[in-house]
């Protein structure tokens, strides 16, 4: 094999390495909150909501009860039902504690769906980060009832094909490697 053949397959090898291992970056994880009571909750009940999965370091992250579909800050709880907290090195927030309403505003939590929501603040910050670092959970008032098995977010498609297409091209570079050389080391063995 000539020194130029040998250089390309090396440049080839280096290129495909290189893509494997920082093409196929891994998602990062949604958001997540954990509230220590969910259902069959009560006005003025105070619950403990702490998360994980949000952009290390982010700030600002408005922590609070709300009606599902968030408009803005009048559809929160503000009166004890709302904090800011900021995500720490691995994307946690600290533990908070948040006093609920069945009433708040206009709304009224028995008659429309609420949650427990997070998010940081539209100003100052882009489309992206905002979906990214979104997230709530269902809240009832009244008495508890059995609620279905939480789904995982689906977070995008994976990398299964990418992968595995760059695998196979690998294996088949080294084939074709393997069978280029075979030739020459049997003529140097007989002669």
């Amino acid at each position: 094999m000539s020194n130029l053949t040998r250089r390309a397959a090396a440049f080839v090898l280096g290129i495909l390495a290189a893509t494997v291992l920082f093409g196929a970056s891994p998602a990062q994880a949604a958001p997540t909150l954990t509230l220590s009571k969910s259902t069959g909750l009560s006005d003025g009940d105070r619950i403990t909501v702490n998360g994980s999965g949000f952009k290390p370091g982010l700030t600002q992250i408005a922590i609070g009860q709300c009606i599902a579909e968030v408009a803005g800050p009048t559809d929160c709880n503000l009166a004890g039902g709302a904090q800011f907290v900021n995500a720490d090195a691995n994307g946690k927030i600290p533990e908070v504690t948040l006093k609920l309403a069945v009433k708040f505003g206009n709304f009224d939590c028995t008659k429309r769906q609420c949650v427990i929501a997070a998010q940081i603040l539209p100003s100052g910050n882009n489309a992206e980060d905002i979906a990214a670092n979104k997230t709530s959970t269902r809240i009832t008032f009244g008495t508890a009832t059995t609620s279905p098995s939480p789904t995982l977010p689906k977070t995008g498609p994976g990398d299964e094909y990418v992968v595995i297409t760059l695998a196979g091209s690998a294996l088949l570079l080294c084939g074709i490697g393997v069978v280029l050389l075979l030739p020459r080391r049997r003529r140097a063995w007989r002669a």
